[in-house]
């Protein structure tokens, strides 16, 4: 018998803990820029990495544990596996991130990051409740929020003592439009960013994307949905992006590192509109199909701000 879990505002990209909202400014103050980064052209990359933007929308699903697992590239963490009675139901946590960021170290761009949701192998399984395969795309709404919640009870103390999380989200693809951001992102952390075309419409009542890979225009993911047909709600999220142990451009750090957002207006709602995961051989249309990615519920932060923090150290 499933029992479901009570949740009051949900969260992104990784495991979350919730505090008090914080503005740009704020965040500033309380991750002041302590170095700069040189990238290999010579352009000295501010760090932490500050960022504004129009839009943050995270699309929440139920995706394949096995699928899933043939995309992470990190020895330490696996897909994280709902249960039921002790027994894998090969269902995991999916979350794709389209970000319209119109302020950075490295200028405006557009992105999309796909993430699993994983568990250090070391650490305990998640306590998640039973989830039949057989409910409703509401009812995996519910759930899909209520998961992001407990990723954050069980994340808690490490955040507070500034350690690496132990449950998190795996950062399998990131498709960009801006060649120094695609840089950054490889060179000081070691994302597996690359080029990609990327169209969108930010309207009033609804969001329209289209992403196509480089150089041969071949559709990645398209979508749209309507906007705020949900509950608003201020939230500050802190969580950890793990990364591919296979570009790591420093021996002396994890590939994992802490991020943060912060929004006074962010809507949770379901997902209402039209996705596909196109037919290109990209790593994120690859990872969308074979893990039958198919947004069930949405949080979008309006009038964002973030910041990336340096990799851990070992």
């Amino acid at each position: 018998m499933i029992t479901y879990i009570t949740y009051r505002i949900a969260a992104i990209s990784t495991s979350i803990f919730v505090c008090g909202l914080a503005n740009a400014t704020q965040l500033e103050e309380q991750f002041p820029v302590t170095e700069y980064q040189q990238l290999s052209d010579g352009t000295a990359v501010s760090m932490p990495f500050h960022v504004e933007g129009n839009l943050t929308t995270p699309f929440l699903s139920i995706i394949k544990t096995k699928q899933a697992k043939k995309f992470i590239t990190h020895t330490e963490f696996e897909p994280i596996e709902i249960s039921c009675d002790g027994v894998g139901t090969n269902q995991s946590i999916g979350v794709l991130y389209f970000q319209d960021i119109t302020k950075s170290p490295v200028g405006a761009y557009a992105e999309t990051v796909n993430t699993i949701g994983v568990k250090r192998k070391t650490a305990p399984s998640l306590s998640l409740p039973c989830l039949p395969k057989n409910v409703t795309k509401l009812e995996q709404m519910q759930y899909l929020l209520a998961s992001q919640q407990i990723m954050a009870q069980a994340n808690a103390k490490n955040v507070q003592q500034g350690l690496p999380s132990d449950y998190a989200m795996y950062n399998q693809d990131l498709k960009l439009n801006n060649p120094l951001a695609i840089k950054a992102g490889k060179e000081i952390w070691g994302y597996p960013k690359s080029s990609a075309e990327i169209n969108y419409w930010v309207g009033k009542y609804y969001v329209d994307l289209q992403v196509g890979n480089l150089p041969d225009y071949t559709p990645i993911v398209e979508l749209s949905y309507l906007r705020k047909v949900g509950s608003q709600t201020p939230l500050y999220s802190v969580g950890d992006n793990v990364l591919p142990q296979t570009l790591l451009p420093n021996n002396e750090k994890q590939a994992q590192l802490k991020g943060v957002l912060s929004s006074s207006s962010v809507w949770v709602q379901p997902f209402i509109g039209y996705f596909w995961a196109g037919p290109s051989n990209s790593a994120t249309s690859k990872a969308l199909r074979k893990t039958e990615f198919y947004p069930v519920a949405i949080v979008e932060y309006t009038n964002v701000t973030g910041a990336a923090l340096a990799l851990y150290d070992k």
